[in-house]
């Protein structure tokens, strides 16, 4: 009974073969029937063609995971910045707890027993690669510091949620006048003015704008009764009291600065807008390099 051949053998005439040996040369040497060279040729071709195939499947699987992964980077890293003046801030003490959305995530907070924020959670963190991308990066500072940016970050939202309310507190305090989100009869305040008097007030603490004529833009207009900034913010309606109106909202936009809710606004935004910087830089590496750092069970599957 002929020897079964090994693949091993099977291979060697393959070699043989393309590197210009005949078929029937192959099988003198071999001691073998012409046939039989003929189809383990053609079965080591096979296990070649199959091996190489496999390779590249697995080749462009793991350019794909990677590549999916440092999408996945780069989208957390246009999420790691600081919000501006113009982001949304919750103030009125009967707001449901709820969500701050923020530029590329969702920020959590509570109302009860004290104004606080509890959470943030980026949308990269709700994708199913996101488990993925930390067992990559769980070696590295990256992780370690994105965590340390959110804190901070809640932390500088919550101070500006207790330094809009202060805001708050001091328009009724100085006017004695009730904020309403509709007209009502008499004197009043609209609450819209919080939100817009807030905003200017960030950029002033914060020195992220120019606001020197925040003053001088407040105005009073004894005509309809209002005061408003510039030509259409209505803040007030105060008909007969407009002038004093307007020097009691300038007087608690003078006093904001100095309470430690306005403090603790600037002191938070220092140290978050360190960690950011530090947080971009770590992640900005990562993106840059091309090239996704350690291994996760994926990478394992894929014989990495």
């Amino acid at each position: 009974m002929p020897r079964k051949v090994s693949i091993v053998e099977k291979r060697e005439w393959l070699a043989d073969y393309e590197g210009g040996k005949s078929e029937a040369s192959i099988a003198g040497k071999a001691r073998r029937d012409v046939r039989t060279i003929k189809n383990g040729i053609d079965e080591a071709r096979r296990e070649r063609d199959t091996h190489m195939a496999r390779a590249d499947l697995i080749k462009e699987a793991l350019r794909s995971h990677n590549e999916s992964l440092l999408k996945l980077i780069r989208e957390t890293l246009s999420a790691v910045k600081l919000p501006g003046s113009n982001q949304a801030i919750p103030w009125k003490r009967e707001d449901l707890p709820g969500l701050i959305r923020i530029e590329g995530g969702n920020v959590q907070y509570e109302n009860w027993p004290e104004s606080k924020v509890t959470s943030i959670t980026l949308d990269t963190e709700d994708k199913i690669e996101w488990g993925l991308l930390e067992e990559h990066l769980k070696p590295e500072r990256s992780l370690h510091l994105l965590g340390q940016w959110k804190k901070a970050l809640a932390a500088h939202l919550g101070a500006r949620i207790a330094a809009k309310r202060k805001l708050a507190n001091l328009l009724q305090e100085k006017t004695e006048y009730q904020l309403v989100d509709l007209p009502i009869s008499g004197s009043f305040l609209y609450s819209s003015s919080v939100d817009f008097l807030f905003q200017q007030m960030t950029q002033r603490l914060l020195q992220l704008a120019d606001t020197s004529d925040l003053n001088n833009n407040i105005i009073a207009d004894t005509e309809k009764g209002d005061v408003r900034y510039g030509a259409s913010t209505i803040l007030a309606h105060a008909p007969g009291k407009e002038k004093e109106c307007r020097q009691h909202i300038l007087e608690a936009l003078d006093e904001l600065p100095s309470s430690n809710e306005a403090k603790s606004v600037i002191d938070t935004y220092l140290v978050a807008e360190d960690l950011t910087i530090k947080a971009r830089r770590t992640v900005e590496e990562i993106s840059l390099l091309g090239l996704m750092p350690g291994r996760c069970r994926v990478c394992r599957r894929l014989g990495m």
